[in-house]
């Protein structure tokens, strides 16, 4: 997963706009919130750092759920079991 997020922050062919990633978020009512591509600040060895209204918010990796890209095609879904992150 770190090496996704790691291409997904440096590679300029990525529409990081099309990326959504579903994580749990105890700050939120039902537990579960979102972030796109666009507010990845920094990839460190067990999570990833993102901008929220102007400030920063570490995501551990164990707290994600489902990221998708582009049309919602899923990527990985923890539920699922699945992952595929060659996009």
């Amino acid at each position: 997963m770190r090496n996704f997020f790691q291409r997904v922050l440096w590679d300029k062919n990525m529409d990081k706009g099309s990326l959504r990633v579903k994580f749990i978020s105890r700050g939120v009512s039902g537990e579960l919130d979102e972030f796109t591509g666009e507010q990845i600040r920094e990839v460190t060895r067990d999570g990833v750092v993102i901008v929220v209204d102007g400030k920063d918010k570490f995501i551990p990796f164990h707290r994600i759920t489902e990221i998708t890209y582009k049309n919602g095609k899923i990527v990985f879904s923890k539920q699922g079991a699945f992952y595929d992150f060659k996009v």
